[in-house]
């Protein structure tokens, strides 16, 4: 347990009660606090962080005060109405536009009351919106949390929920772009090579003084510094406390039964509940009924936070709240590889990198390309859905042949000169001397896949790929490869073996169907009428994208804005208000 309610026995009571830690969850805890409000968070893990923790820690945030500098560095300003006009294009006939209109006028908002009151500091970035061939995309719309030293936060560093060891390198969390440059260029470039060997250094010598890593980086960066904030403000953060069920007297919400390491007490909150626990990722009930039936077979292969187990839809369908699942696509999705014999999200990796890059292709257990390997991962995961409908689970293969997995990696395989023998005795990486040798290792036609990748190396020399255009748009070509010799720096032959394969599966990040919420984050009843004293943030709250995904941090964007929004609305510092003015950003 964490903060003064370690003090204090029995029934509790606040102003404010927010169930979860994640980025949302404490956003709307501060803001509140900020407004006057008592505030206890109550956490049912025994760290907090939530997901946002082992985040990318990026927001999607439309008109934020750090993107002009690179509009006008690119030459590309940015208008309100070109955005709205964006989401409403990718979110079609789910579109919910008085949510979409209070996230592009809480948004920015939200970015500067964090900066100007909180630790919070952001970064903007030059990083272009996931559907690129949408002419009213852009490359400045999102923001990454700025690094952190973790030890700022004294006696609570202990209870910061850490990094999935499988993306560390050693121990070392890679932050920027840049650095993560370094970290590939390492085993051929002696220039990288110093650069990672000091940060190397420094990394090691502070885990072995402080037992951990000081520096935070990303989503872990974003949450210690809205949990310094939280602590410096006398918010409590109730570790290994989870929510079982809602207080409801008459129709208002007063409360929660929270079941803490001395037993179940109330905790009695006098305006409001604020649910932010992180959806379902790890609730197979909710998942078989809301996912595609060949996206789900039982077995999350989520890098989600363990914890979210859909508590925050439970409680608030138990005093009338409703599950929305009419949106485009239920999970927020990204493709992952599982290694065997590790359980839970340790054993689970998420393709970032590897399919994107010159050298690799993905096919279905027939032998078939299905899709453009370099699109968002969200764009992604729908094609391996779509290409395998009919099946009982699908899933498809990552293939690679020798000269790209060392310099790239492959899924948790390292870039050369890193070993992949353990990988491979596994059996998470399949190796073959030739394409043919590889097909019969994984089960798929020889003919079929020698011909797919026959007729993919024709494309690459030439620098097109008539078949499903990669490479093809400016999100493409941002995450190929700049040195690549061949005319397009997405595509690349497979020429050279050994050939390898991971499978790929339909995994997730987070969920986007959820709890029905209104444009100042009431929880809604089947009537469409806020239900007194209760909210739903982050990804609790059904997504006001309807399902899609628009660009880089379009989970945390909406999540910590209208954590910001939750928090306002309940101190009556936000009232029913027009639509923002469409103007230049």
């Amino acid at each position: 347990m964490t903060g003064e309610g370690d003090k204090l026995n029995g029934d509790l009571t606040c102003d404010v009660l927010v169930i979860g830690s994640g980025g949302g969850a404490l956003t709307a805890a501060v803001t509140a606090r900020k407004a006057g409000m008592k505030v206890i968070v109550a956490e049912k893990q025994d760290v907090f962080g939530g997901t946002t923790a082992t985040s990318g820690g990026m927001l999607w945030i439309p008109g934020n005060h750090h993107s002009p500098a690179i509009q006008q560095k690119l030459g590309e300003p940015d208008s309100l109405e070109k955005v709205r006009t964006y989401i409403l294009q990718e979110a079609g006939n789910y579109a919910e536009v008085d949510r979409i209109d209070a996230f592009l006028k809480y948004g920015p908002e939200m970015v500067e009351f964090l900066e100007r009151e909180t630790h919070v500091k952001f970064e903007g970035m030059e990083y272009p919106d996931y559907y690129f061939k949408n002419p009213n995309a852009a490359k400045t719309r999102s923001l990454i949390a700025a690094e952190y030293d973790a030890k700022k936060l004294g006696k609570h560093f202990k209870e910061l929920k850490r990094q999935l060891p499988q993306l560390l390198f050693l121990g070392f969390a890679i932050g920027s772009s840049v650095e993560m440059q370094q970290f590939f260029k390492a085993g051929r470039s002696p220039k990288a090579f110093l650069a990672v060997a000091g940060k190397m250094a420094l990394h090691l010598v502070q885990t072995a003084i402080y037992g951990g890593a000081r520096r935070v980086v990303r989503g872990g960066a974003l949450i210690t510094r809205l949990a310094q904030s939280c602590f410096e403000l006398d918010i409590p953060i109730l570790l290994n406390s989870p929510a079982k069920s809602l207080i409801k007297e008459g129709d208002v919400v007063r409360g929660a039964i929270v079941d803490g390491p001395n037993g179940p007490r109330r905790i009695v909150a006098r305006h409001a509940v604020i649910l932010g626990s992180g959806g379902f990722p790890y609730d197979n009930k909710r998942r078989g009924e809301a996912y595609p039936p060949n996206a789900f077979d039982g077995t999350p292969r989520s890098v989600a936070n363990p914890g979210n187990t859909g508590d925050g839809a439970r409680m608030a369908e138990g005093v009338g709240g409703v599950f929305g699942s009419d949106v485009s696509n239920a999970g927020a999705w990204m493709p992952t590889s599982v290694q065997p014999n590790i359980e839970g999200p340790k054993g689970v990796w998420p393709h970032l990198v590897d399919r994107l890059k010159p050298g690799f292709i993905c096919v279905t257990r027939h032998g078939k390309r299905f899709g453009n390997e370099s699109c968002a991962y969200s764009s992604f995961v729908p094609q391996i859905i779509e290409a395998t409908r009919g099946d009982k689970f699908g899933f498809c293969w990552l293939i690679g042949d020798k000269a790209a997995i060392d310099k790239w990696g492959m899924g948790r395989v390292r870039p050369s000169p890193l070993p992949r023998k353990n990988y491979i005795k596994s059996g998470y990486l399949i190796e073959a001397p030739t394409i043919a040798a590889l097909a019969q290792k994984i089960d798929v036609d020889p003919e079929a896949l020698v011909e797919t990748v026959e007729r993919f190396n024709g494309f690459a020399k030439q620098g097109i790929d008539p078949d499903f255009q990669r490479g093809a748009d400016d999100y493409d070509a941002y995450q190929g490869d700049d040195e690549n010799k061949w005319p397009n720096p997405c595509l690349g032959p497979l020429e050279k073996g050994p050939y390898y394969a991971i499978k790929m599966f339909a995994g997730e990040i987070g969920t986007f169907a959820g709890i029905n919420v209104d444009k100042y984050a009431r929880v809604i009843d089947e009537a469409g009428q806020p239900i007194k004293g209760l909210y739903a943030v982050g990804n609790d709250q059904k997504s006001v994208f309807g399902g899609a995904y628009p660009g880089a941090g379009a989970t945390l964007g909406p999540g910590m804005t209208f954590g910001y929004v939750a928090g306002r609305h309940v101190a009556g510092k936000i009232v029913d208000e027009m639509p923002a003015k469409e103007e230049a950003m």
